[in-house]
């Protein structure tokens, strides 16, 4: 039972909060005390019982050693249609089915994509309810497994059901089992088709510094990459500022990145996420890319990078950068060109040295 003085500043938070909630349209700073508060809220009202996730369907323990794709892909897929049912109460129009442009998805791939669906259902949670929620702590590229996609997903399905408390909605949905064949490929072709329709129903959607913000992590990456050859390093000045882009050029600028990468790990005995360049375009001709739509793309790019730079041996972790203020698409154009040239530069110099992640000293 709570003492009256802390009831008292309960409600003084609480209502606070609120307000705050009302100038969310029109402050970052505001969204920001939210948070905060709702922290705040969390540490006064210590002691509330925490939302117990169901286990699996397949009836498989949770640990790292028995959860497999088949378990993330069912859980993925309850989340889909538990989404489903929050979507018609909102009114917010349904994403059409887009196709498939990944291929070979590895664990580390599908993560980044499970940290992204995280990020967007509490968004629409802290939206819808004014809460927010904490996600499983973060794990090395080179110790993902299916559990920690499992987890992952799974604290996102929580905060869908905190929605669907707040907007009383009632049906029910069951999860269901899949194959143990499924590969995670189809985890992460599942799991890009509820981040897109996760960005129809958000109020604050990502915009393009977001995904500036991306592209410049990666950019920090690259050139970390490239440190590993001796030598000056090359000077990558940013190519021509191209006014009038839209999010669709700078989705088929990725891809384009993305061939480097690629490539970069083919040549180094490694395999990463292959794109179809094919379906790419004819998603960005037959479907409206937004900046979310780009920004996905860009977290699936880092965690390639981040895969490449895990190889190395005595490493520094690379810092997330911070938030560039307003940005827009040409802008983000602009930098993915200064990424390009970095791949280009990177995949150069390792096809003249494929085993330079294996060797601690690099011929010049």
């Amino acid at each position: 039972m709570h003492s009256i003085p802390m009831i008292r500043e309960l409600t003084g938070l609480i209502n606070l909060k609120m307000r705050l909630m009302d100038q969310l349209k029109k402050s970052t700073e505001a969204f920001l005390l939210i948070i905060v508060i709702h922290f705040s809220l969390v540490l006064v009202a210590w002691g509330e019982p925490a939302m117990m996730s169901p286990p699996p369907v397949s009836g498989r323990t949770v640990s790292p050693e028995t959860i497999v794709p088949a378990d993330v892909l069912a859980r993925v897929q309850w989340f889909r249609e538990e989404l489903e049912t929050v979507r018609f109460e909102m009114g917010k129009p349904k994403q059409p089915y887009s196709t498939p442009m990944a291929t070979d998805a590895l664990p580390h791939e599908v993560y980044f994509q499970s940290v992204t669906l995280f990020i967007k259902a509490d968004r629409l949670a802290l939206e819808l309810t004014g809460s927010t929620g904490l996600r499983p702590r973060p794990i090395a590229s080179s110790d993902i497994r299916p559990y920690h996609n499992w987890m992952l997903v799974t604290a996102a399905y929580d905060r869908l059901m905190v929605i669907k408390n707040e907007l009383g909605i009632l049906e029910t949905v069951s999860e269901k089992v899949h194959p143990p064949s499924t590969k995670p490929t189809e985890v992460g072709r599942a799991i890009v088709q509820a981040s897109r329709q996760l960005n129809l129903m958000l109020q604050r959607r990502f915009s393009s510094s977001d995904v500036f913000q991306q592209i410049s992590w990666g950019i920090q990456y690259a050139e970390a990459l490239l440190a590993r050859f001796p030598g000056s390093m090359p000077s990558f000045s940013s190519p021509s500022f191209e006014r009038g882009k839209h999010p669709g050029e700078v989705f088929l600028r990725l891809i384009e990145c993305f061939a480097r990468v690629e490539e970069i790990a083919r040549l180094s005995g490694m395999t990463v996420l292959h794109l179809d360049e094919k379906a790419a375009g004819e998603a960005v001709r037959d479907f409206d890319v937004h900046p979310s739509d780009v920004y996905d793309l860009a977290t699936l790019l880092v965690s390639d990078l981040t895969y490449l730079y895990g190889k190395l041996k005595d490493t520094v972790p690379i810092p997330s950068v911070p938030f560039p203020g307003r940005k827009f698409p040409s802008h983000v154009y602009q930098q993915a060109g200064v990424l390009l040239t970095q791949l280009r530069e990177l995949e150069k110099k390792v096809s003249a040295n494929p085993n330079w992640i294996y060797q601690t000293k690099l011929p010049k």
